[in-house]
């Protein structure tokens, strides 16, 4: 028997909704205060949490583990998909978080004393010309790991016949 499918829509709504998180952080200026970058994965646990019971309902609780870490690691990707689109967009709509993160990069590593000045300037150097890629990759398989971890949680507790 097909199993009714919910990933689609739990995806796509958890990944607006913590593109919103992203933007409301940003606007007001605490995307790069340390710790504070973890707050939009608590919509992503919400909506794969949501995702396996909603998964589990529509298929009437004769679902087994596989099934819904299935159906979350879907909406899971479905989500990081979203994420990176908005982390493409948003060095064109805020060209000046490349500056910010940058200088970020800059302070943290001013902190450890065994770097020289030599030292940061190539790492800085190096980080200017990939920030694009490194950005995106860090986006995607960020996103892909808690994505899994958050997957196997929803498959957890989600009820099963």
């Amino acid at each position: 028997m097909e199993k009714k499918q919910t990933h689609l829509m739990y995806g796509a709504v958890t990944g607006v909704v913590t593109v919103v998180f992203y933007l409301a952080l940003y606007l007001a200026g605490l995307a790069f205060k340390p710790g504070v970058n973890y707050i939009p994965y608590i919509p992503f646990l919400i909506g794969i949490l949501m995702n396996a019971m909603a998964y589990s309902k529509a298929n009437g609780g004769s679902v087994t583990f596989g099934n819904v870490f299935g159906s979350n690691f879907k909406a899971s990707i479905i989500v990081t998909l979203i994420t990176v689109l908005w982390v493409v967009l948003c060095m064109f709509i805020f060209p000046e978080m490349k500056d910010k993160a940058m200088e970020v990069a800059r302070e943290a590593m001013a902190k450890n004393p065994q770097r020289t000045d030599e030292i940061m300037d190539k790492s800085m150097a190096f980080m200017q010309k990939g920030y694009t890629t490194m950005v995106v990759s860090f986006t995607v398989f960020g996103g892909l790991f808690v994505g899994a971890i958050f997957a196997l949680v929803g498959a957890a507790i989600a009820r099963k016949n």
